[in-house]
């Protein structure tokens, strides 16, 4: 799966043979199509795909059988899936080749690369490649830390989406995050950097289920697409959140959740009770 340079749709690969639709599915930015699967298949679920080798047997191989029956049960529900670069890296090799492998099983969905990377611009640059040139992930996560020059390594590939993190989900995310300079917390500094580098329109930010009450405050200023992870295993608001995070763009609220979903005895049946969660958070929201 062979892509061109930044900000470059592949022509090649332009074409609406069994997508969505009757557009060029593969010329679509990334935001483009998330909100087209979102209407298409009405939903805001985005399905964490992280294996973990003491639930799952087999090694790599092992968890590639479960990650591609997860993803075949939960599809329908999902307009998204995101694989935690961790989970894969623990397998070493075998664990790249199956995570490729594995996003070959789903081309109609996006992946979402959660890695959070943040490093010196050089080396952004070449995780920016290995991510959407190697990888052939169609987002990802970025760390804010390093600056603007750091994430623009990301936001130049244009057709991809970066979603920078703002406040995360863990109980940590408050000794730095919360920290108040310039009158206000980091968290919104963040949110005005990423909208300052959201010119190609492929910028988002990630805020936790678990601070829906930060959600309704970012939102309040900005208009970025949002990634809300932390629903299930880690207790996250789902109502909370969708409600504050909803403003009528279907990019705007991508829910995630990933243990509840993939160790459920159904994931099919998690995954669409979850959808329904989501969706009756919004119908209240409006």
């Amino acid at each position: 799966m062979a892509w061109l340079a930044p900000g470059v749709r592949n022509r090649a690969r332009c074409s609406s043979r069994g997508k969505p639709g009757h557009y060029d599915w593969y010329c679509l930015g990334y935001f483009e199509r998330l909100r087209a699967l979102s209407a298409d298949r009405s939903t805001l679920l985005c399905v964490g795909l992280d294996p973990d080798p003491e639930r799952i047997e087999g090694g790599a191989a092992g968890a590639l059988r479960h990650c591609r029956e997860v993803v075949r049960q939960t599809e329908e529900h999902a307009c998204c899936f995101k694989p935690n670069s961790a989970f894969w890296e623990q397998y070493g090799p075998d664990g790249w080749a199956a995570l490729i492998e594995l996003r070959g099983e789903a081309p109609n969905t996006p992946f979402l690369f959660d890695a959070k990377r943040g490093d010196m611009g050089n080396t952004m640059r070449t995780y920016a490649k290995a991510v959407f040139v190697t990888l052939a992930m169609d987002a990802a996560t970025v760390n804010p830390y390093l600056g603007a020059d750091s994430i623009e390594e990301f936001t130049r590939y244009e057709d991809r989406g970066v979603y920078v993190v703002c406040r995360s989900s863990n109980p940590g995310a408050s000794d730095l995050q919360h920290l108040v300079a310039g009158g206000k917390p980091i968290y919104m500094h963040v949110a005005e950097l990423a909208g300052r580098l959201n010119n190609a329109g492929n910028v988002g930010l990630v805020v936790g289920a678990t601070a829906p009450d930060q959600i309704v405050e970012v939102r309040r200023d900005t208009d970025l697409p949002f990634l809300i992870p932390g629903v299930g295993a880690q207790g996250g608001d789902v109502e909370g959140s969708v409600k504050g995070a909803w403003n009528g763009d279907r990019a705007s609220t991508l829910v995630s959740s990933s243990r509840s979903v993939m160790f459920a005895k159904s994931p099919a049946h998690e995954a669409e009770a979850l959808k329904r969660q989501i969706n009756a958070a919004v119908g209240a929201r409006k």
